[in-house]
């Protein structure tokens, strides 16, 4: 898979061969790491946290952090990873409707395409994303299905400096499972209305005491008729069918571990143009997916090794009147490493990371107007990206410094050479409450779709597109380990070049633009209560007021994003038996001057789910949507999921 490898690759790898050669001396040198600091450094070191490369625990990480476990997973009654991440507040999946015709993503603090993803600590985003287009995600969360996530975590702000571009929101950081410590496997069968219906297998088998294998396999299937999308004149575009293969293989042994994830989904939706109600036009999706990891890691030094792989078959026809086809591949490769040891007596961390993304696009229309053929491209660029952090004490206080430099090379276009900084300064109170304030500088690389925008059907190319940048500020307080946990901040952010798709609204032509600016601030909080042993109620709320400015406009116009998050979840667990009912509410919302601006401006759904867990067995009912509610969700007239039940039956052997 290597074959590809240009000149660009020929040092970082070398780099990454040095790094180990050094990192495995470093272990017999008293240098390394010193007497008094090399337990502490270890212990760091086994743990890799979310947003920060020096805490142990997500819970001390400066800066807005949540953790969903699997068992709130299995409550959540939720189909997608997508739908989970909704319950963290502040972020969300408006506009993202049935398991068919979108690409599941999420948006943090009104940003979608500058969310980082990552699968185990490994990026994960194609390059060939657009906005405001059929391409609007850099990721598809349909890739992860639910039975293979061990727990989500999910940091808040500019983590640039930690993980490089496109990390401007916030980092989303799903950790799989590993696989059980002794031989055995888990059986998941689930079915609901419009034809849902999922089933799982996954096993571990234990080889030895440092071997260990594990595979699995998930169908997906959901086959009626769903309304996704309102029209102005009152009509809905609707999903037909989706079905969904996933596989996974994961081998293990001593500080080695390969894993591997590939699969399939295809959707099939329809819909009407408003000018020729009587045409229906039959969209068709075909995606595919592949990712494959090698690891090594030790108490100080991880290596990983990754490739991952996307590609998008998609067809728009109304047989004979008019056909097209577009064909998106997207594959990147990358080498990690990542050592944790004193750096001048202080607990640091260095490593640096290589990273290829290609990009392949094709497409053709046909129609009794003539044939289209899109300008094809097939490119790459790479990365280059070394970092460190260090933790300096001052008294009480502690401050992290954070830098990162980031390279790349572009085909077709010109270098991209960034110095990213991030400090922290954190204080732990006598009564345990963690108090920060983070100022950090991030990124966010274009895609080559926005660069070369090939399809001329929505607009030309703009080779001067330039990667959005800006800083994030964050000052807050949190206690996790209260009676009742709880977490407040306050954040600014401040964009610079921020991309969007503009268009003639006569033609519909148009190209992806770098805005003047791009500013929003916010306050975040989220508290706890077990206020009975069998009873707690969480509660969190997100208020955002984003505004962003046009090129050659002297005037802020307001961003579509709710202003206001709620969400709030009551919990009952006793014995075999544990419930749920979760409400979220989106308020202020404004969806640009649209033919749905004034429709059902605030939002209220609804969920609950109630399990029974006897040995080996546990039954999820679960109901989302319970009061079957209708929301346009966006300017495009996409509505949220219809009223859903789900009876789930799982079995560990």
């Amino acid at each position: 898979m290597f074959t590809k490898i240009g000149k660009y690759s020929l040092i970082p790898m070398a780099v990454f061969i040095m790094a180990f050669s050094v990192a495995a001396f470093a272990d017999t040198s008293a240098e390394a790491v010193s007497d008094d600091n090399k337990e502490e450094v270890q212990e760091v070191a086994r743990v890799e946290v979310t947003g920060s490369r020096l805490a142990e625990d997500i819970r001390e990480v400066p800066a807005p952090a949540y953790v969903i476990t699997k068992e709130e997973i299995e409550m959540s009654g939720a189909r997608s990873t997508q739908e989970v991440l909704d319950r963290v507040p502040g972020v969300n999946g408006l506009r993202n409707s049935s398991a068919s015709a979108l690409d599941k993503s999420v948006i943090v603090r009104g940003l979608t395409t500058e969310v980082l993803l990552l699968v185990d600590g490994i990026p994960f985003r194609t390059s060939s994303y657009g906005t405001g287009v059929s391409m609007g995600s850099p990721f598809d969360l349909r890739t992860i299905p639910l039975e293979s996530i061990e727990r989500i975590e999910v940091v808040k702000g500019a983590s640039s400096a930690v993980y490089g571009s496109n990390a401007a929101g916030g980092v989303i950081n799903i950790i799989t499972k590993k696989g059980m410590e002794e031989s055995g496997g888990s059986i998941l069968i689930e079915g609901g209305n419009h034809g849902w219906f999922r089933g799982s297998v996954r096993g571990t088998a234990v080889l030895s005491d440092d071997l260990k294998i594990t595979v699995g396999y998930t169908k997906t299937k959901e086959n009626s008729e769903i309304n996704i999308r309102k029209k102005p004149d009152g009509t809905y575009d609707k999903a037909t069918d989706y079905s969904g293969n996933d596989f996974i293989l994961g081998i293990g042994k001593d500080k080695w571990a390969f894993s591997g994830a590939w699969g399939d989904f295809n959707s099939d939706w329809e819909n009407t143009y408003n000018y020729d109600l009587s045409t229906v036009y039959k969209n068709t999706q075909e995606n595919k997916y592949r990712r494959f990891a090698i690891t090594y890691a030790d108490e100080v030094n991880t290596g990983k090794i990754y490739y991952n792989e996307n590609e998008k078959d998609y067809s728009f026809y109304s047989d004979p009147l008019y056909v097209s086809s577009y064909n998106y591949r997207d594959s990147s490769m990358g080498l990690m490493f990542n050592r944790k040891q004193d750096i001048f007596g202080l607990t640091g961390v260095w490593g640096f990371e290589w990273r290829r993304e290609e990009s392949e696009y094709s497409g053709l229309s046909d129609s009794a107007w003539g044939t289209t053929q899109d300008t094809p491209y097939d490119l790459k660029r790479d990365g280059f990206s070394p970092y460190f952090e260090i933790s300096v004490p001052i008294g009480e206080l502690g401050l992290d410094i954070g830098l990162r430099y980031e390279y790349w090379n572009v085909d077709g276009g010109e270098d991209v050479n960034e110095l990213i900084p991030r400090l922290s300064l954190n204080w732990e109170s006598p009564s345990g409450k963690i108090w920060y304030l983070t100022a950090g500088r991030f990124f966010a690389m274009p895609s080559f779709y926005q660069i070369f925008m090939p399809d001329r059907n929505y607009g030309t190319p703009n080779p001067d597109l330039k990667p959005e940048k800006g800083w994030t500020y964050d000052i807050g307080v949190k206690d996790e380990k209260a009676a009742n946990p709880w977490s407040f901040g306050i954040f600014y952010m401040d964009m610079e070049d921020r991309i969007e798709y503009e268009s003639d609204p006569v033609t519909w032509v148009g190209q992806f633009v770098n805005l003047d600016q791009y500013r929003a601030w916010g306050i975040e909080a989220e508290m706890r209560f077990n206020f009975h042993e069998n009873w707690s109620y969480t509660q969190g709320i997100s208020w955002t007021d984003a505004d962003e400015k046009t090129q050659g406009s002297d005037e802020w116009t307001r961003s579509n994003m709710p202003r206001l998050d709620l969400m709030g979840s009551l919990n009952y667990a006793k014995g075999p038996w544990t419930a749920e009912l979760n409400a979220h509410y989106y308020g202020d919302r404004n969806i640009g001057g649209s033919d749905y601006n004034n429709e059902n401006d605030n939002i209220f759904l609804m969920n609950a789910s109630v399990a029974w867990k006897d040995g080996p067995n546990k039954l999820v009912l679960s109901c989302t949507n319970i009061f079957d509610r209708e929301f346009v969700l966006d300017s495009q007239g996409y509505i949220n999921p219809e009223r859903k039940f789900i009876l789930s039956w799982q079995y560990e052997f």
